[in-house]
């Protein structure tokens, strides 16, 4: 359910934009200190639609991520990509991410859970939890159309052969494929269309009894329309559709695991004058999930419809080497949770919640800052506290940067 949830609040927050320069450089830092803004140009694009990697030949960008605690090594949502351009309108890349990645895209593994679910009826470790996801793609441009298309995949085993009797064996694999259009249609008019789908699954057949299998489905479009209504403004509507649903086999018994669906719309813009750019709007989502009957329990739905979803966003130019960034993000929810009364009637619960000020998922005020040297870049979200005492090597007590993500445009 969480984890639904957060694909539900992703969708709603991270996409591309159009109308202006395609610069050589951001990624998730610059996007998340700018309030997780969906209506400006960046190539973290390339994570959702791979047809924009022809908008970014020659360009390698990835992300430090979060901190995993003080001075240890590693970091939260690291991943890294590049982009070639190979001749002609030809650029084929790759992005390599690990089970942390948290975007909505096949670069995301097991966004359903399936490991956590198949090792809870099983036992904790007879499936190894996926990662290290691999994922090429590639792009096409012809004149103003340029086509995408992805393919990514990752697995793992548990596999065990003693000298007599039988062995077990535990798997986990996730293949996912996406393709996406951004064509410019006339002096005014951009389409951004992509699509995906998801195919994750596991097993574990004992040495003795019935193999246990969950298999799930996930297919997700999103589709953007910008309209340039001036060459300082520009008008962007966005849409978005997931759907997820799968089987699981227990103790050779076949059910439903449970169905999702999302549906978000939203309508935005970006104001651009010289250096200064102002992005923001309001949108909205409905996101569900459903559970079957079953003996003892009648069908279970529990959704959530968001709006509105407040986004903003803010960024300068200061000068040649430095960029200051502020968002803000704030949405209201109405959840509907339904529990079982008896086998066949339920009980309904709906209430409303604000997510803003420490909320999740960026909610609230944010800054970033971006610092370029020649061909490189440096972006990051900032860490508020800093503003209030300060940095940590002169009396602060957090980090200074909470998020980075860094780039490099090949000359």
């Amino acid at each position: 359910m969480r984890k639904y949830t957060f694909i539900l609040v992703i969708s709603i927050l991270i996409g591309a934009s159009a109308f202006a320069q395609y610069k050589q450089t951001g990624g998730f830092a610059r996007l998340a200190g700018m309030g997780n803004n969906p209506y400006i140009v960046d190539p973290y694009g390339t994570v959702t639609n791979p047809a924009w990697a022809g908008y970014y030949p020659n360009f390698l960008f990835g992300d430090l991520g979060s901190s995993a605690g003080a001075f240890s090594s590693g970091g939260v949502g690291q991943f890294i990509s590049a982009n070639f351009h190979v001749g002609g309108g030809l650029t084929l890349g790759g992005i390599l991410t690990r089970n942390d990645f948290t975007g909505v895209s096949i670069a995301r593994l097991d966004p359903g859970g399936l490991v956590d679910q198949i090792n809870a009826v099983i036992g904790t470790g007879s499936v190894v939890n996926l990662n290290n996801n691999i994922e090429l793609l590639g792009s096409y441009k012809s004149g103003n159309l340029v086509f995408g298309f992805g393919v990514a995949y990752a697995s793992t085993t548990n596999e065990t052969t003693p000298a007599t009797g039988n062995g077990s064996i535990g798997s986990a694999s996730q293949i996912g494929f996406n393709a996406g259009l951004v064509a410019k249609l006339g002096g005014n008019f951009m389409l951004d269309l992509g699509a995906s789908v998801i195919l994750p699954s596991t097993s574990f057949e004992p040495a003795t009894g019935n193999k246990t299998e969950f298999s799930q489905t996930i297919i997700g479009v999103n589709a953007r329309a910008f309209f340039s209504y001036s060459s300082k403004l520009s008008f962007v509507p966005t849409a978005s559709f997931l759907t997820a649903s799968g089987t699981r086999d227990v103790a050779g018994t076949s059910s439903d695991l449970p169905s999702a669906t999302l549906i978000s719309f939203g309508i935005g813009g970006n104001y651009q004058v010289g250096d200064f750019l102002l992005a923001g709007g309001p949108g909205l989502a409905t996101f569900s999930t459903t559970r079957s009957s079953t003996t003892t329990t009648p069908e279970l739905t529990t959704s959530y419809f968001v709006f509105p979803v407040w986004n903003f966003g803010v960024e300068w130019n200061m000068n040649d080497w430095f960029v200051a960034r502020f968002g803000y993000l704030a949405f209201t929810i109405k959840t509907s949770t339904e529990t079982a009364a008896t086998t066949t009637t339920v009980n309904e619960r709906i209430i409303t919640s604000f997510l803003g000020p420490n909320g999740f998922a960026g909610g609230g005020a944010t800054v970033g800052v971006g610092f370029r040297l020649d061909n490189f870049s440096l972006d990051a979200t900032v860490n508020e506290d800093v503003l209030r005492q300060g940095f940590a090597n002169i009396g602060g007590t957090g980090a200074t940067f909470a998020y980075l993500s860094l780039s490099y445009s090949i000359p």
